[in-house]
């Protein structure tokens, strides 16, 4: 039951969170076999007491398919605030744009798989954690269309990342194809909130730290042809912190999608910075 409501180079309220009852080869993790890779956008936050359990449930679906899946845990405002005022806040100005853009929201935790929007459901978001697994069943029974691939070059004197992402279409994707390209970040110990009270250190993983790419995306090309192989490049330097922008915990996360009124993602990937 829900209670409702840096600079890149190119080369709120007090609700209650919704509640829910108790190059790549043949990837063969799981239960099906595919070399699709979906990305999850996880919505949670430090002050939301349901959001343990609804990463508990995500991080089953990443043991039984750590070959197909790549999350992204948005730290928008909503039940966000850090507990304690000497944790790190994780929330994020992209967090929000994601938020925003993605469309209503009942509450969390919630989550977009593919960012696909399934039939008989009104909101990108799903609640309901025990039930994603379905969805992500669902995503990897679909063909793959493309392949991406991530090669990162990271400099420890001046922590300048390079990052260069691949694509090859396995089909003729006949319409615009847009680039995401975003940093995460995990090993990150805050308090959190949970249904019985607060846990003093609690681990988060697959934070979100920032969009190099308009959430929307970089529109790359009209069309790509089967078998066509083409790739962009970015440039960022990770902030100096004395807790956050731990380079060794720290991933890069790219997919590629449909136009912004469709939103679909066709694939995703993800490639530690170091």
């Amino acid at each position: 039951m829900y209670k409702i409501v840096f600079t890149v180079m190119l080369l709120s309220t007090l609700f209650s969170c919704a509640k829910w009852e108790q190059p790549t080869d043949i990837i063969t993790s799981g239960v099906i076999k595919t070399e699709r890779i979906i990305l999850i956008d996880e919505f949670t936050g430090t002050s939301c007491p349901n959001c343990p359990a609804g990463s508990t449930e995500l991080e089953r679906i990443v043991e039984t398919y750590p070959d197909n899946v790549v999350v992204m845990s948005i730290h928008s405002k909503f039940l966000a605030e850090p507990v304690r005022s000497v944790d790190p806040d994780l929330r994020t100005l992209d967090a929000e744009s994601i938020e925003k853009f993605l469309g209503n929201y009942l509450g969390k935790p919630e989550a977009a798989f593919n960012r696909r929007l399934f039939p008989n459901k009104s909101n990108i978001r799903i609640g309901r954690p025990d039930t994603w697994i379905n969805y992500v069943n669902e995503e990897l029974q679909k063909p793959v269309e493309a392949r991406l691939k991530i090669v990162n070059d990271y400099d420890e004197s001046t922590r300048e990342l390079k990052i260069s992402v691949t694509a090859t279409a396995l089909i003729n994707l006949d319409f615009p194809v847009y680039l995401h390209v975003a940093l995460t970040e995990s090993d990150i110990h805050t308090a959190q909130k949970n249904s019985t009270g607060i846990i003093d250190d609690y681990i988060h993983k697959h934070a979100l730290r920032k969009l190099l790419t308009p959430v929307e995306g970089d529109f790359w090309l009209n069309s790509i042809n089967k078998g066509e192989i083409t790739s962009r490049d970015y440039k960022f330097t990770l902030p100096s912190d004395n807790i956050l922008w731990n380079a060794d915990q720290m991933d890069v996360v790219a997919f590629i999608s449909m136009e912004p009124s469709q939103k679909v993602v066709l694939q995703a990937v993800e490639q530690p910075v170091k």
